[in-house]
């Protein structure tokens, strides 16, 4: 039964209204394949747990200390005083070293604030189910539904199949937001349970997409000639990243690519970069690979290039 099948989750994101048509709840599935510079959710890269801190949590070593009593491994010490995050009072925070740290997350099971947390969460699809539940009325009203994203959720196929036939079968509108890099085999067999794909097209060049992504794109680009053929319908998303992939070569590309699978897309969004997920990397105590000068592109070039690909007449928005 689909209550027995168990997934790793991050997030269950009620009210969204980006990751599909109408009012939805995001299932946000853990672990992905790529490892796209940009990515604005680091703690959805890998497949196993990690140690996070959020400072605003943490209510002080002397007050609590409880994590560095947890740590077997010397990897947690006192930090200079600070203000907390009222400013009302000076407050010794944890300092980790992550050279020592071998995620075993005995300070996060001890942090009483969470401030130390793991991301990760084991749900069942029934769990997962109660969640989307409750929400029924709004995808009505709204016309939403449930978005399956990650991660990657097809990393975790047999969750993620098992998630979309039971929103399916109780009549909710399924969109899998997915990176294209899985089998085909596992694409078309859990077609019948999707209503949109939302779908990435980061980079047409194969050996850029290596270099930007971390995979190359073959898989990705066949997988999304072959969902349409099927009759899957897509909701493309192309990531604009200045000198990266925001280039006209690049642009003309993908819009050249799209046009070979117009009559399955229903929208091109066309997505500028942003740095909002930079903080999330500081707290995973990781670097953030991008320039800290980089700036989103131009609204005249985000509008140059949306111009150009409905001159094509293909059905592309600024999102």
């Amino acid at each position: 039964m689909s209550e027995e099948i168990f997934g790793n989750i991050y997030d269950i994101q009620k009210f969204s209204v980006h990751d599909g048509p109408g009012i939805r709840t995001d299932i946000f599935t853990k672990g992905c394949p790529l490892k796209c510079l940009w990515c604005h959710s680091p703690e959805s890269q890998g497949f196993g747990g990690d140690l996070a801190f959020m400072d605003i949590r943490c209510i002080g070593m002397k007050v609590c200390g409880l994590c560095l009593k947890a740590c077997d491994r010397g990897a947690i010490t006192a930090g200079e005083e600070q203000p907390n995050a009222k400013g009302d009072e000076m407050i010794s925070m944890p300092v980790i070293d992550r050279t020592k740290c071998d995620t075993c997350l005995k300070c996060a099971e001890a942090c009483p604030a969470t401030a130390l947390y793991n991301p990760l969460r084991r749900v069942s699809v029934e769990d997962c189910m109660k969640a989307i539940r409750q929400d029924a009325k709004y995808y009505e009203k709204s016309g939403g539904g449930v978005t399956i994203s990650g991660g990657e959720p097809m990393s975790q196929f047999e969750f993620t199949l098992a998630l979309a036939k039971q929103c399916r079968a109780e009549g909710f509108h399924v969109a899998l937001d997915t990176t294209g890099f899985a089998p085909t085999a596992h694409y078309m067999e859990i077609l019948p349970y999707v209503n949109l794909f939302l779908y990435d097209l980061k980079c047409m060049d194969s050996k850029m997409s290596e270099k930007l992504v971390g995979v190359p794109n073959e898989l990705i680009l066949k997988n999304a000639e072959e969902i349409t053929k099927a009759g899957g319908r897509l909701q493309v998303r192309f990531p604009m990243i200045p000198k990266l992939n925001a280039t006209e070569k690049n642009i003309k590309a993908t819009a050249e690519f799209c046009l070979k699978i117009k009559d399955g897309i229903d929208v091109i969004q066309l997505l500028p970069y942003h740095r909002l997920g930079a903080m999330k990397y500081v707290r995973l105590g990781r670097r953030y690979h991008m320039n800290p000068n980089l700036e989103a592109p131009p609204a005249e070039f985000m509008q140059q290039t949306l111009d150009y690909f409905l001159s094509l007449g293909l059905p592309a928005q600024i999102s």
